[in-house]
């Protein structure tokens, strides 16, 4: 079974706890998921079946999109309510116009800390790990892009809102940062990623509706196959020769559509509609940068 599911994660699992639940089901060892949410999270995580796993990281980089609502007055150690009560602030209830401005101050590219309860590594130690022993070390502020932020409902202390963003956003420390603006800190008490890349909300099917169904049913019916879930990259149709050119790691001529792209990355196909490669246009050429047996 080879190919990408789009699952609604239910609240309370990690995203390893889908990753496992989808093994046992599916009786499949070779799956992974692209983009962590946090167990307090619900909404889009896309798993990578079989040699599908082997684009995991290329479906991971595509922007997402969430639903977030936050609470002011009250800041946690982990940023979220699942977390530990640090401060609980008296504070006049901003104005809608006021948040909106505050708001308005962390579209474009901006640098964002990532929170010390986090997956990433220190060390070789998660950053979790290390807060829980109360050994965390500030994480490095890193460079994201915010391209839209909508505010969505308003009674205080709740603020509703959506969030369209890059790869590497943490709507917890977003939800932090714009409290600390408005000066009574913030909080985050509910998520839902609404799109992953391609990936949307609406398409996402449930671990329930899967355990009702068979490997096969999955197959036939739900599993995305690798060229589609890539649908956003341009094809190149490959001929028997430059197949077998192609299968073997070698470089072919760019067709005349692509001869002015540099570094762009395309999916190399052959007459069936098999994915066989996926490769970079540069100087003319196609380069494989990934190769399916």
């Amino acid at each position: 079974m080879d190919g990408v599911l789009n699952i609604n994660k239910p609240a309370g699992m990690t995203s390893h706890d889908v990753v496992l639940a989808l093994r046992r089901m599916l009786k499949e060892k070779r799956i992974g998921h692209t983009g962590t949410l946090d167990p307090l999270a619900t909404g889009v995580l896309v798993l990578c079946v079989g040699k599908a796993t082997r684009i995991a990281q290329y479906l991971e980089a595509g922007d997402k999109e969430y639903q977030a609502v936050m609470r002011l007055g009250v800041t946690t150690d982990t940023l979220d309510s699942e977390g530990q009560v640090l401060e609980t602030r008296s504070y006049k209830p901003p104005e809608r116009e006021n948040i909106l401005e505050v708001m308005e101050g962390f579209l474009g590219q901006i640098m964002q800390q990532p929170p010390a309860y986090s997956a990433l590594k220190v060390g070789g130690v998660p950053s979790y790990k290390l807060a829980r022993q109360g050994r965390a070390e500030p994480l490095k502020p890193r460079s994201v892009t915010i391209h839209g932020l909508e505010l969505t409902a308003y009674e205080n202390p709740f603020v509703s809102f959506t969030v369209k963003c890059s790869k590497g956003v943490y709507v917890r420390s977003l939800c932090a940062d714009i409290g600390e603006r408005l000066g009574m800190g913030a909080h985050l008490t509910g998520l839902v990623r609404t799109r992953s890349g391609r990936f949307c909300i609406a398409d996402a099917v449930t671990l329930e509706q899967l355990g009702a169904m068979t490997p096969s049913t999955v197959e036939a019916q739900v599993l995305v196959p690798m060229s589609d879930a890539l649908a956003d990259l341009p094809k190149v149709l490959l001929n028997e020769g430059d197949a077998v050119r192609v299968m073997h790691g070698n470089q072919m001529s760019c067709p005349d559509t692509l001869k002015g792209s540099s570094g762009g990355l395309v999916r190399l196909e052959d007459g069936s509609g098999r994915l066989l490669a996926l490769a970079r246009a540069s100087a003319g050429v196609l380069k494989p940068e990934l190769v399916f047996s």
